[in-house]
């Protein structure tokens, strides 16, 4: 039971983050895209004839998710050429050749995106059923032919300013699908500042789909670690009430380790690595280069390179990191100082306090001559 005790405060406190409440599981690139497709009405407010001459457009806008509040997104409207008959209206377009256009204006926007939701109410680890999110960008839009008098003989582009709400009704167990509704204006000439008679209101509604992340959602996974920090607190509680029972415990763990034997025939060099490192600290270079130098002045040398590691953590760590700081001096020596790999074994053996008295220098990596008379 103690056993049982003393691994599972070792295992928790090794993922758990000592300040986190909720943790967001790290974004890849790949991850939180989603693309949508909505169709509705705009409306020119040039002149004096506003909500007189709406007609049809169509919107296409790829979005990725940065953080469960901010995203960005690329967008397309475009308006199909009509008719109203209205005075102030823009008239059906043709092109130089006298044949009618499929479309009338179009704006390309580049926006970011705030879930207010999730700004003000925080993220509970899913979409939520229904969610307002707050858009602003920049775009460049063209505006074809007799759309309004003073540039009536060849298209109109311009920099827009693009602002807009986003009602997203999420839909489905695993939230793939989003219907919204897109209210949005577009201000046209925006160096001259932002002006309703030179803008666009746009009105949309349609569906979005989210692909899936590496995390097998389609969303942002978190992580509530609150429960887990009070059950280490308990744990810790327990055994501060029993410590003649963890030392004896610890005693009994500390020695399961098959013992360790040093070869007489061990060369004199050892690398030495700091704490949970498996990394040559440039300090210990030389004790590599001595060992280099050896096999190249005896080249029917060969070497074994035993790695270890103090007993402090768990066994399977300190078993992975001697694996990988006999793999590192490994490394080196063959890839720097150009030694035939056919004369190195590498080995990981895992914890020793039997090499030095002091635990710090049990972190090491010693050197055995296999073929030493």
């Amino acid at each position: 039971m103690m056993k049982k005790l003393l691994l599972a405060i070792a295992v928790m406190g090794s993922c758990v983050a000592a300040n986190a409440q909720q943790a967001i599981e790290t974004s890849k690139f790949f991850d939180n895209w989603s693309i949508g497709v909505q169709g509705g009405v705009y409306e020119p407010t040039i002149g004096q004839n506003m909500l007189k001459d709406m007609r049809a457009g169509v919107n296409v806008e790829l979005t990725k998710g940065i953080t469960p509040v901010l995203g960005l997104s690329v967008n397309y409207f475009a308006g199909i050429n009509a008719n109203n008959a209205n005075d102030e209206a823009t008239y059906f377009l043709y092109n130089a050749y006298g044949q009618k256009t499929a479309f009338d204006f179009g704006n390309l926007g580049v926006n970011g995106l705030i879930n207010l939701n999730n700004l003000f109410g925080g993220y509970k680890g899913q979409p939520r059923s229904v969610e307002v999110i707050a858009r602003a960008g920049c775009g460049w839009g063209y505006i074809l032919g007799e759309c309004y008098r003073q540039h009536a003989d060849h298209p109109f582009s311009t920099v827009t300013s693009n602002f807009g709400l986003d009602f997203n009704f999420n839909v489905g167990q695993e939230k793939a699908l989003t219907f919204t509704v897109k209210p949005a204006i577009s201000y046209w000439n925006v160096g001259s500042g932002l002006n309703v008679h030179q803008s666009q209101l746009t009105l949309t509604a349609g569906l979005t789909y989210h692909f899936k992340n590496s995390n097998g959602l389609r969303y942002f996974k978190v992580y509530d670690d609150s429960a887990l920090r009070d059950e280490i607190a308990r744990l810790q509680a327990e055994l501060a009430k029993k410590p003649k029972e963890v030392i004896k415990e610890v005693e009994k763990i500390k020695y399961v380790e098959k013992p360790v034997v040093v070869e007489a025939n061990k060369l004199a060099p050892v690398v030495i690595f700091r704490q949970g490192q498996s990394v040559i600290d440039p300090s210990q270079r030389p004790s590599v280069d001595m060992i280099a130098t050896y096999m190249k002045n005896h080249p029917e040398s060969k070497v074994i390179i035993n790695g270890y590691a103090s007993p402090e953590g768990p066994a399977d760590l300190n078993q992975r990191l001697s694996d990988a700081r006999a793999k590192a001096v490994y490394d080196m020596l063959v890839n720097t100082y150009k030694i035939d790999p056919s004369r190195l074994t590498q080995k990981g053996l895992g914890v020793t306090d039997e090499l030095f008295s002091e635990n710090d220098w049990n972190r090491v990596v010693v050197f055995i001559e296999e073929n030493k008379k």
